[in-house]
């Protein structure tokens, strides 16, 4: 046999070699486990309403005279935390068919469910009556909905 002859044996041997590891790299690749879709925990609604508290003072809504914008963000962070914890849908209720909806519920207390009527009459009033409320008004607004946030929060027990 000549030179020749072995260097096409030596190229299909090689080739075959070279489909054989090809196939058991892709059956490997295969088998394989692929990864399993990780669920995240959401994040408690009370943890997601109070960023949005911060979030909402560092604005300076109330320094910039934008007392209005301030109420409404203020009471839509509330209204949605009540949708996120409770289920109820407050962002798409007027403040008077919410509070009918809470006052045949046993979702909150009585005293939850005033300190929401006032909060939310309160955040009212300047979103459509234009009333400026002062420095103070607006600290026992925002001190209002904090403490709302943090009684009705769920407990974190495992």
């Amino acid at each position: 046999m000549s030179y020749y002859d072995w260097t096409y044996l030596y190229i299909f041997l090689a080739a075959l070699a070279l489909l054989i590891i090809i196939y058991l790299v892709v059956k490997a690749l295969k088998k394989r486990k692929k990864p399993e879709n990780i669920i995240t925990p959401l994040r408690p609604a009370h943890e997601t309403a109070l960023e949005a508290l911060r979030d909402l003072m560092n604005k300076n809504y109330l320094n910039a005279g934008k007392a209005r914008e301030h109420y409404f963000e203020l009471s839509d962070i509330v209204r949605h935390y009540v949708e996120d914890r409770f289920q109820l849908r407050a962002p798409e209720m007027t403040t008077e068919e919410f509070l009918l909806t809470l006052q045949d519920s046993n979702t909150l207390n009585v005293a939850q469910k005033t300190i929401l009527k006032e909060f939310l009459s309160h955040c009212d009033m300047v979103k459509f009556a234009r009333y400026l409320p002062d420095e103070e008004e607006t600290e026992a607004s925002y001190e209002s909905a904090k403490r709302f946030i943090e009684e009705t929060k769920e407990s974190t027990k495992s």
